[in-house]
């Protein structure tokens, strides 16, 4: 096996392992399972930095037409994947706040209940 085949499966295997982590991320926060979303943080970083590195030595002209189409399938699946991640944790980001929101009106009518009960 050449350089070239090498590295050209060598970015495959890549992407595919980040195509696969970042679809977990999106199952554990749909199921708001935000525990194992963060498990999953650490495998993200390292596979996105072995990229990043791995793209200096390979260019996508490098890669051969026929495996081409699988990058950029992994490629068009990451950033979807990502942007459905991003507005999911924007809405349940927005909920929370509204929830907090609400617990401390509520807490502050208590404390305005607690000091006329306590003029009575």
């Amino acid at each position: 096996m050449d350089v070239a085949t090498l590295n050209t499966s060598l970015v495959l295997e890549q992407y595919e392992q980040l195509n696969y982590v970042v679809e977990q991320m999106l199952i554990n926060a749909q199921q708001e399972n935000w525990e194992l979303l963060i498990s999953w943080q650490t495998k993200y970083q390292q596979l996105a930095r072995d990229i990043q590195l791995k793209n200096g030595l390979t260019t996508i002209d490098n890669i051969p037409l026929s495996q081409q189409d699988i990058l950029q399938m992994y490629i068009n699946n990451i950033l979807s994947y990502h942007e459905q991640l991003k507005q999911l944790i924007h809405l349940r980001h927005n909920e929370l706040s509204q929830l907090i929101g609400e617990q401390v009106d509520y807490q502050a009518k208590i404390d305005s209940y607690q000091t006329i009960a306590n003029l009575v």
